[in-house]
């Protein structure tokens, strides 16, 4: 059996384990789940194996999804798993190269990956990613997000809780900050659109940071770097808040090597 469907009165929490291939998932306003494992190429007789040792099932409002792991198979023999569930669920995927793609609004998100890809258009509850080489793109995080990656990049439209993101050589791009970020780095440069309120704790060796406030934030900067080149558009003394009152926004950068730019943001439309 390679389809499967429940029936459900809400939103679900989803556990999908799928070593390889990729894991596809769709929330939809309909209250029911459905599941399809295919071959990620026709005529694999050993995927055909493996889909027939996988567990599928549902039970007190949890799909679990969990297809074992080949130890012998190099690289593991890849599935496409194929998820619809109402929307407000929660995900939790774990894989070792397969692409994670999210579409609809889910609740929360925890996904671990090696080489895999992770995508979500919306979330409203809480996210927490960790990925080696693989790439982290999201569109709406409406609570926080916590990321970790090694060489992976990470790229989120908004984020309307706080975030807290570290990486190697990965590089951050956030449009709007919501919250406050605490960001660590080695090579990986950093760039955040708009960041209005809170706590900004910027960290990196030798990558570039670049973050922009909107006008009429009231900003302390404590920026510093060893030989990288510091710039603000905000020393002017323009801002709100120089002179003695308590800042909107603390930004603290420190790098050895990187370069720091304090910006202005567009305003919004």
């Amino acid at each position: 059996m390679t389809t499967w469907e429940f029936s459900t009165s809400g939103p679900i929490e989803a556990q999908l384990s799928v070593p390889a291939g990729t894991v596809m998932v769709t929330a939809t306003p309909k209250q029911a789940v459905t599941v399809s494992l295919l071959p990620h190429r026709e005529g694999d007789d050993r995927a055909e194996r493996l889909i027939a040792d996988s567990e599928v099932s549902f039970e007190g409002g949890t799909l679990t999804v969990e297809v074992p792991k080949r130890a012998h198979v190099r690289g593991g023999t890849p599935l496409d798993l194929t998820v619809a569930l109402p929307e407000g669920s929660s995900v939790t995927a774990s894989t070792a190269s397969a692409d994670v793609s999210c579409t609809g609004e889910l609740g929360a998100l925890e996904g671990a990956t090696a080489s895999g890809d992770m995508r979500a258009e919306r979330l409203t509850g809480q996210v927490s990613l960790a990925t080696a080489s693989g790439d982290v793109r999201l569109g709406d995080a409406a609570a926080d997000v916590r990321v970790n990656t090694a060489s992976g990049d990470v790229s989120i439209e908004r984020v309307g809780g706080d975030l807290a993101a570290k990486t190697a050589s990965g590089d951050l791009r956030v449009g709007e900050a919501g919250g406050s970020a605490e960001v660590k780095t080695a090579s990986g440069s950093v760039r955040i659109r708009s960041i209005a309120a809170g706590r900004a704790d910027v960290t990196s060796v030798s990558g570039d940071v670049t973050l922009a406030v909107p006008p009429g934030t009231a900003v302390h900067l404590d920026l510093s770097s060893l030989s990288g080149r510091v710039r603000s558009e905000l020393d002017s003394g323009a801002d709100p808040g120089d002179g003695g009152g308590d800042p909107d926004l603390i930004l603290r950068c420190n790098t050895v090597s990187g370069d720091i730019q304090v910006t202005r943001a567009a305003p919004a439309a």
